[in-house]
């Protein structure tokens, strides 16, 4: 018995390993080598059609590959042949012996930029669905937003993107979150998921309880432009790259309070999200380096509006803070504040 005990952990490997998603089928004649990366000793060329058995390692890095007219990026997977010999394999050169490719590629790509317990959690979370409550879609929509945040902030980490230090093919990702838009930022220079609020709205009409639907309605109202997340909101104008005016004066702020606090009123269930709403429109209004884009005149009656409605998430705290820069646009160049950037410098 003792015997037996020792071996289970090998045989539980070598059947990990035979397992059918990890055969896998040349398809190009291509070099097993020695290490990931084109440069690295290459063992002996692989015949297309050859069988070999992926070993659960994937490269941390991604090669760039002319394949016929077109450049594609992927990374290399170790593999073991019929013959016991072990390298690397780059992945676009193979695919499952049975099962859906895209599904494989895209396992190997995750795998590759975040790791195996990140990418296990992905698949996990893209096999459930919401099953018809309001708590079941806070639950869903929050794990959406946590795979994204953790997806953006893992790539914006990276120093080194791919073997030939090139910009990394990262198409894949329009698809990878339902409900997220893939767009250019910085200039061009980075990529980031951003939410299309168009998308949930179908979905929260068809569940139990308002305070998902409340909550998407605020949301959209905060996107209003095109239902679509962005870094600027609707109670900002952006006037240059990485700068935005405040709009207070145009009366956004105070249809954001007010439905931010409809949304608070149906109940709890996305009081932490509401809440982070409410600061950032506050902010927008009483923030150190904020710079105001209407004229004094607008900005005093939307503010004086602000302060005379019947607004509960705003606490006296709040209060007593917006009638203090109520007091300040009185006379905003004596208290050091920019307004109306519309008519120009």
């Amino acid at each position: 018995m003792r015997y037996l005990l020792f071996l289970l952990p090998f045989i539980f490997v070598f059947c990990k390993n035979e397992s059918p998603e990890n055969q896998l089928v040349v398809t190009y004649e291509h070099a097993l080598r020695e290490e990931p990366g084109e440069k690295s000793r290459e063992i002996r060329m692989l015949e297309r059609g050859e069988k070999v058995i992926h070993l659960n390692e994937v490269s941390t890095f991604e090669t760039p590959w002319l394949l016929g007219d077109t450049l594609l990026s992927a990374p290399w997977l170790k593999v073991e042949t019929a013959n016991k010999e072990q390298g690397w394999l780059y992945t676009l050169y193979a695919k499952p012996a049975s099962g859906d490719f895209e599904k494989w590629l895209l396992d190997k790509r995750l795998q590759c930029y975040f790791g195996k317990n990140l990418t296990a959690r992905y698949f996990q979370f893209m096999a459930s669905e919401p099953q018809g409550t309001e708590a079941d879609f806070a639950a869903h929509y929050r794990e959406s937003v946590a795979l994204r945040d953790t997806f953006m902030h893992m790539l914006a980490r990276r120093a080194d993107p791919n073997e030939a230090n090139a910009q990394p093919d990262f198409l894949w990702l329009r698809t990878l979150l339902p409900g997220f838009i893939l767009q250019k930022v910085a200039e061009g220079t980075q990529l980031h998921l951003f939410a299309d609020y168009q998308y949930f709205q179908p979905i929260v009409l068809k569940t139990s309880g308002l305070q998902d639907n409340a909550f998407i309605e605020t949301c959209l109202l905060a996107f209003s432009a095109d239902s679509i997340e962005s870094f600027f909101p609707a109670w900002k104008f952006q006037y240059a790259d990485y700068e935005a005016a405040s709009q207070l004066g145009t009366g956004v702020h105070l249809k954001m309070f007010r439905q931010i606090d409809k949304a608070m009123q149906t109940g709890p269930l996305f009081q932490p999200e509401l809440r982070a709403f409410k600061e950032a429109v506050l902010e927008d209004i009483i923030g150190k380096n904020v710079v105001y884009w209407q004229s004094k005149e607008l900005i005093l009656r939307e503010l004086d509006q602000i302060l005379k409605a019947d607004i509960k998430c705003l606490d006296d705290r709040d209060r007593a803070v917006l009638e203090s820069r109520l007091v300040m646009f009185e006379n905003p160049e004596a208290n050091g504040l920019r307004v109306n950037l519309r008519s120009g410098i």
